[in-house]
Order: C-alpha cells, then sequence, then structure tokens
C-alpha cells in the first residue's frame, strides 16, 4: 500500500507557491514530442498545471516550434523514423537555446530500434532529465531490465543506485515512477512515498508525468532544478493520493486526478 499521510511539508508547499505563480505568470509553452496513446492526456494535464502545450512531432517544424517554448518533451512511446528525425532536430535546437529537454524512454529495451534511438541521443544530447520506470531506467543505466511492452515486470533491486549511476553519467537529473518514486542526481537523492495504486491502473500517468516535470523544469529559476522536481514529484503523487479519496475505479480515479491537479494550479 502507499503513504497513508496527507500532509506536505512545509518546504514542499513554500516551493509550490513560488513555482505556481511563475508558471501563471510565464505561461510556459512546453513542446512535447509525445505519442499518440497519451497525447491527449499530456496535453490536457499540460493546461491543467496552467501551461500551454503544443504536440509537433513533423520535422518540418520541430526546431521552429521549441524557439517559442520554454521545455522539450521526448516521449518514445510510439516512435518511427519520423518522429525521430523530429526529435534530432527539436533537440538540438533546444540545447542551442539552452531549453531543458526532458527524455521519457519509454520501452527503452523493448526493441533493438528504440533502444539504438535512446542511446543516441543520450549520446548527442545534454539533457536536462531522464524519466522512466524501474526497466527503462535500469537498461538505461546498464543493468539487467526486463519489459513486456512498455511495462516494467520482473524484481529490481538498488534501483536507486543505477538512477544515480545514470545521472553521474549522463549530467543530469533522473527520474524512477515505481511505488516509490526516486529522483536522483550526481550528488543528491529524494524518494517520494507520494501516490496510489489506482495510478498504475490507468494508461499515461507516466507519461502525464513527464509532462509534468517539463512544466516545472520551464520555470522558475530561482529555485534550483532538483527542488523543483522534487516538488512536482511530491504534488504529482499527492493529488493521485487525493484523488484516490474520492474514487475508487480506475475511470472515475482518473477524472477526479486530473481535477485535483487543476484544483491545485488554480486555486
Amino acid at each position: 500500500m502507499r503513504s497513508e499521510k496527507i500532509n506536505l511539508g512545509e518546504k514542499d508547499k513554500k516551493n509550490w507557491q513560488q513555482i505556481k505563480k511563475a508558471i501563471k505568470s510565464k505561461k510556459p509553452l512546453i513542446h512535447q514530442i509525445s505519442n499518440y496513446v497519451s497525447a491527449n492526456d499530456s496535453a490536457n494535464i499540460t493546461l491543467n498545471w496552467g501551461a500551454l502545450p503544443v504536440m509537433a512531432s513533423a520535422p518540418e517544424e520541430a526546431a521552429e516550434i521549441v524557439e517559442s517554448a520554454s521545455a522539450l518533451l521526448i516521449n518514445l512511446g510510439t516512435l518511427n523514423q519520423e518522429r525521430l528525425q523530429a526529435i534530432y532536430k527539436a533537440a538540438q535546437k533546444a540545447n542551442q537555446l539552452k531549453i531543458p529537454i526532458i527524455l521519457d524512454p519509454v520501452g527503452v529495451g523493448g526493441s533493438d530500434f528504440r533502444s539504438r534511438a535512446a542511446f543516441k541521443i543520450l549520446e548527442e544530447f545534454q539533457l536536462t532529465i531522464i524519466k522512466g520506470n524501474r526497466a527503462e531506467i535500469a537498461f538505461l543505466a546498464g543493468e539487467k531490465a526486463e519489459l513486456k511492452g512498455v511495462e516494467a515486470v520482473g524484481e529490481y533491486k538498488d534501483l536507486d543506485i543505477a538512477a544515480q549511476k545514470l545521472a553521474q553519467k549522463q549530467n543530469c537529473l533522473v527520474v524512477v515512477s515505481s511505488r516509490v518514486d526516486i529522483l536522483a542526481a550526481k550528488n543528491d537523492i529524494f524518494y517520494s512515498e507520494w501516490g496510489s495504486d489506482l495510478m498504475g491502473k490507468i494508461v499515461g500517468t507516466g507519461c502525464m508525468l513527464g509532462t509534468t516535470l517539463a512544466v516545472f523544469a520551464a520555470v522558475e529559476r530561482e529555485i534550483e532544478l532538483f527542488e523543483k522536481i522534487k516538488t512536482a514529484l511530491v504534488y504529482y503523487g499527492f493529488a493521485g493520493q487525493k484523488a484516490a479519496l474520492q474514487a475508487q475505479t480506475p475511470a472515475k480515479f482518473k477524472r477526479e486526478f486530473m481535477d485535483t491537479i487543476y484544483q491545485f494550479a488554480h486555486n
């Protein structure tokens, strides 16, 4: 079972108020090369946090769209050659403009094509955050991983060590989404027990977390990145925990979850 606590820490509350104010003021545009399974949910969660989504995946416009964005989210969920070309062009422009890049390597390790694409992205671009499930992060860190489709299966030990190893190698933050979420930096680590088991019963919560990280990374430079992403994990999980108090089935939970995030951002 997830943690039963329902009270947030004062530092988390303070950080969120500062971030919320910045989102409201800036209305950051989040360029998302998403996957078609969860693109609609990712766009809606962007709006619910108070930011603006653009889901441009054509190579002909990918770099141009980045020029007006505040963050770039790369999701490998429904990867093909055309999307891959868009990813390369968008990431190159984002690095030139020093715009945060968040990589969600959905299903990496599940096919050679997907794995080669992910490692090329790691090699050629400076990422800000890598977010994945247990198997995805283990695979990228060079550890044993087992996937069924895009879902992590099997047991994983020392995920925090693997995440920190990857963070050190790539000089970025690494987030592992699991029953206990992990945030790893080169010299720091954080564990979040917030959330609900129902979050694993609907498709897209991992993708929406990637979007959430992009929104938080896009604003408020006065708060260091590790603290911003820690706050994102806490409030994302807290929304799930609150929603589960009102809904006990997946479809109802999903609606309640998204409404809870909207209430956080607009109340």
